[in-house]
């Protein structure tokens, strides 16, 4: 998932299911849950919007689901489509869906090959401001064998491509839209849908006040059968503060800590009366981007100086508390090409000292010069977040016990993340260093964080790395055929990443998912996307 997922109030715990009212009652009473940023609407392809993409399952369709441990489940396609099953062609490059009959969108409509058809041609669509077209921009044809059989043939093998298109674990999540009410339309930009969807979802949006409330009813006919709550209301909730205040006093039934930063807000909810805590792993990877275009951090010694410099997991330990999990790379023990070889440079200011001796930086009056210049590092963070200011504040302290002066800089989450059109610090690289993360969901694939034809503005390697041995890996993952193969491209992009001190690998952290007696069903998820059963939820009387 793009980095929103990583966004404003998922740095100050704020993406959180909750309401806003007096305490629900039980038995068919509606389920009150919140937002502090209402979102933009509610149409994911064309919003690149943490909170979109998570409201997504209570509305939309998705062709495969993702359970609670990150795996595909069939959902429109009646089954994940491999090699093993016939789905997916021994050459790669020819992908069927089958689909589900019986379907019914919020309208009564039917749903069938047409909508999936349709679906493929808005993603494509130039018109369009979908977020990210990975996975799409390797189609070479898509057709309807029949009303419930689709067939998609790609350019060339990329093996991350059946969990990158239509399903809950993408990266951005896109859900099937319906070409009945859609595909005669030019550009889905601005178009009313996007305000009141029409979904294959379990609850259907039947009023919005905006500013105010969303209200959600079950959909009687869908197709795994009619949720057993039947109305959520969704409010708009001042402040993270306010979250805290009202599920403490049990006037909201669900709450989610998000991963960064969490730690105060999970402090506040764990010990409620009555009330069930679960702490689940996250997918999200938190991690130091140390910016290649800018010298001397193109010198693999001064990266790796910050690298033992810098105690990385004491600082993780001390800002995220038991919701911090250690990890040396972007995979979680467990994940896929998860490799425990894999371990990054531990905490050492003496090996730090000596590898910044060595690059010709040496100590002058308390400060590391180089040819009289000193060496100053600007470290970025967002005005929104206090762990990343709260971060960037210890490893500045540590960072000049070496001798190097480093600055925080800190921006609108906004001015962070905008695009290059909109100087985007980011996407201009106007930064040396800056703590960020990344939410991947189901997707094997992370090289698009780290290969050469992503340096912005054409992706998201913001780190500017550009290292033929990676470009090589990246290339055997993503044509492979074969899955121990495609382990073994993604774990030497990460063996490489950690041999050069690309960037430093911050860990990974618990969510934290809060609910109220009497509810039952919630399944927290590794992806974070903790709604992906919410037709399976219920609240006894």
């Amino acid at each position: 998932m793009k980095p929103q997922v990583f966004a404003l109030w998922a740095a100050l715990c704020a993406a959180m299911l909750a309401a806003s009212c007096a305490p629900a009652p039980g038995g068919d009473g509606p389920l009150r849950m919140g937002e502090v940023a209402e979102p933009p609407g509610l149409n994911p392809l064309v919003f690149d919007n943490a909170t979109v993409f998570y409201l997504g399952p209570l509305v939309h369709g998705y062709l495969l689901d993702a359970d609670g441990e990150g795996r595909l489940i069939p959902a429109l396609a009646t089954a994940v489509p491999s090699i093993a099953n016939g789905g997916v062609s021994r050459d790669g490059r020819t992908v069927t869906y089958h689909l589900r009959r019986g379907v019914h969108w919020h309208d009564g409509a039917p749903f069938d090959a047409r909508d999936v058809l349709f679906s493929f041609a808005a993603v494509r669509n130039p018109n369009n401001a979908v977020p990210d077209r990975t996975g799409f921009d390797h189609v070479a044809s898509v057709s309807a064998i029949d009303p419930y059989t689709v067939q998609v043939r790609l350019t060339q093998p990329f093996s991350p491509f059946v969990p990158s298109v239509f399903t809950m674990g993408a990266n951005d999540p896109y859900p099937i839209l319906p070409a009945h009410l859609l595909a005669r339309k030019a550009s889905l930009n601005n178009d009313p849908y996007n305000a009141a969807p029409v979904g294959l979802g379990p609850y259907k949006l039947v009023s919005w006040q905006h500013g105010a409330k969303l209200t959600f009813e079950a959909d009687a006919h869908f197709w795994r059968g009619p949720p057993a709550i039947k109305r959520i209301d969704l409010e708009s909730v001042p402040s993270a503060n306010t979250l805290q205040t009202l599920f403490q006093g049990h006037q909201i039934d669900v709450l989610v800590a998000r991963t960064t930063g969490g730690r105060v807000f999970y402090d506040a909810i764990r010990s409620v009366a009555q009330t069930h805590t679960v702490l689940k792993p996250h997918y999200e990877f938190d991690f130091v981007i140390l910016n290649q275009a800018h010298p001397p951090l193109d010198d693999v010694r001064v990266r790796r100086a910050l690298a033992y410099g810098i105690d990385h997991v004491r600082i993780m330990r001390e800002l995220n508390g038991e919701l911090f999990v250690p990890g040396d790379s972007d995979r979680l023990a467990g994940q896929f090409a998860y490799d425990p070889a894999i371990r990054q440079p531990p905490y050492d200011p003496g090996r730090a000292a000596a590898l910044l001796d060595a690059a010709g930086w040496h100590l002058d009056g308390g400060v590391r010069k180089k040819n009289g210049r000193p060496l100053t590092l600007d470290l970025v963070s967002t005005t929104e977040s206090p762990t990343t200011g709260r971060f960037d504040l210890l490893a500045q302290q540590q960072l000049a016990k070496l001798g190097i002066r480093a600055s925080e800089k800190s921006y609108g989450y906004n001015v962070v993340w905008a695009s290059a059109a909109q100087h985007g610090i980011n996407q201009t690289g106007r930064f040396d260093v800056e703590y960020s993360g990344w939410q991947p969901n189901a997707v094997a694939d992370h090289s698009y964080l780290f290969r050469c034809d992503t340096r912005p503005p054409a992706g998201d390697n913001l780190a500017r790395i550009c290292d033929p041995v990676i470009e090589a890996a990246a290339r055997r993952e993503l044509q492979a055929i074969d899955p121990a193969e495609e382990a073994s491209g993604d774990r030497a992009i990460s063996r490489r990443l950690v041999e050069q001190s690309d960037l430093i690998f911050l860990g990974f952290n618990r969510e934290a998912v809060a609910y109220r007696d009497g509810i039952t069903g919630i399944v927290p998820s590794v992806l974070g996307e903790h709604l992906w059963n919410v037709y399976a939820w219920k609240r006894t009387p």
